[in-house]
C-alpha cells in the first residue's frame, strides 16, 4: 500500500536540515571564532568585510535584517552612501565578487549604527552573537527546505542506502559536485552527492537528466541495476503523466541495459498503480503489467521502508544484500 507520503516528505525535509546544520561548525561557528579573535563580533570594518567573505551576512543576521525587511530600510542605507542593497553586497562578498572599498565603508557605517543600538556594549557576549546569528541562519535553512521538495525521494534513497551499507560494515565513499571522492560520514551532504562507492567497487550513481536513470548501480563499471525514483505525493495525474513516463523510461533502459534489473522507487506505491485499475474501474497499464512484460524487476515503497513496514523493509534489505553479494 501507499504509506504516508507526508511523513516521507517530512523525513526528507529533516535530512535536508541536518545536512545544512552539519556545515555550520565549519562556516558560521568558525567565522564567529575568527571575528571574536579580532574583536569584531558586534562591529564591522572594511578590512574584516574584505577578508571574511561571510562577514557581511553575519552582521545582517546579527541585526535581524531579513530579505523582506531590508527593502523597508532603503532610505537609511542610501543615506549612509550605500548604492546597492546590503543583501546584494553580502551575496557578492560571499561568492568572491569584487566590492569597492567605498561600498564596504558605507556598509560598515550603516550596519554599525544599527548594531550599536541593538547591542549596547554591556549587553554584548560571544554566545549571544552566535545564538542570534544561528537563529536567522536556521530560519533561512527552513525556508530553503520548504521550497525544495523535488529531490526528496532521491535524498531518502541515498539515506537508506548509506544506512544499510553502514549497518553491514561496508565502507562508503561519496563524490560531490567537485568530483572528489571522500569517506562518507554523517555530516556528508547527500543533497550534493552524485555517487556513492561501496567497498571501492560498487558505485551507485545519481546523475539524472533526459532519459538517464535516476539511479544506476555499477560494479567495476558494469551496470547491474537501473531505477526510476519518483517523489510525487499526489495522485492527481498518475495516469496522465508520471506512470506513462515511468513506462517510457523502463522501455528505454530495457533496450539499453537488457541484462540489468530495472527498479522503481516511489514515495507512493498503491494498489491502483500496481494493478492499473482506478477507483472508477478504468483500466491502465500498471506496475504489475510492467513486470509481466519484463521491463520492471521490482518496485519499492520508500515511505513504507522509512516507516519500518516489515514487508517493505525486508524487500529493501534483500536488494541491498544482493548488491552487496555482487562484491563477493
Amino acid at each position: 500500500m501507499g504509506g504516508d507520503a507526508d511523513a516521507t516528505a517530512q523525513i526528507a525535509a529533516r535530512d535536508r536540515k541536518l545536512a545544512a546544520a552539519a556545515q555550520l561548525p565549519d562556516t558560521v561557528v568558525a567565522l564567529a571564532n575568527r571575528l571574536e579573535a579580532n574583536d569584531a563580533l558586534f562591529s564591522a570594518t572594511p578590512g574584516i568585510l574584505a577578508s571574511e567573505p561571510l562577514a557581511a551576512r553575519w552582521y545582517l543576521d546579527l541585526a535581524g535584517l531579513t530579505g523582506k525587511l531590508l527593502p523597508k530600510l532603503q532610505p537609511g542605507w542610501e543615506a549612509a552612501g550605500l548604492t546597492l542593497s546590503p543583501e546584494t553586497l553580502a551575496d557578492n562578498c560571499a561568492v568572491g565578487r569584487a566590492v569597492t572599498p567605498a561600498r564596504l565603508a558605507s556598509f560598515t557605517n550603516w550596519i554599525n549604527g544599527i548594531l550599536s543600538e541593538l547591542f549596547p556594549h554591556a549587553a554584548q557576549s560571544p554566545i549571544l552573537a552566535l545564538c542570534t546569528v544561528l537563529t536567522l541562519v536556521g530560519a533561512r535553512i527552513d525556508g530553503r527546505v520548504r521550497n525544495s521538495t523535488g529531490d526528496d525521494a532521491v535524498l531518502i534513497l541515498k539515506s537508506l542506502l548509506t544506512s544499510a551499507f553502514t549497518t553491514r560494515g561496508m565502507s562508503i565513499e561519496a563524490q560531490g559536485a567537485d568530483d572528489v571522492w571522500a569517506a562518507w560520514q554523517p555530516a556528508t551532504d547527500l543533497l550534493q552527492t552524485k555517487r556513492l562507492r561501496i567497498d571501492s567497487r560498487l558505485v551507485c550513481e545519481f546523475v539524472a537528466g533526459g532519459n538517464r536513470p535516476d539511479i544506476k548501480v555499477m560494479i567495476d563499471g558494469v551496470v547491474i541495476l537501473v531505477g526510476e525514483v519518483k517523489g510525487r505525493t499526489d495522485l492527481s495525474n498518475v495516469w496522465e503523466s508520471w506512470m506513462p513516463q515511468i513506462n517510457g523510461h523502463l522501455q528505454t533502459w530495457t533496450a539499453e541495459n537488457s541484462q540489468a534489473p530495472r527498479a522503481f522507487f516511489g514515495t507512493i506505491v498503491i494498489d491502483e498503480m500496481i494493478n492499473g485499475v482506478t477507483r472508477g474501474g478504468t483500466r491502465h497499464t500498471g506496475l504489475r503489467a510492467f513486470a509481466s512484460n519484463g521491463v520492471l524487476s521490482a518496485a519499492y515503497n520508500l515511505a513504507n521502508i522509512v516507516e519500518g513496514e516489515p514487508a517493505a523493509v525486508a524487500a529493501f534489505d534483500n536488494l541491498v544484500d544482493q548488491l552487496g553479494a555482487s562484491l563477493s
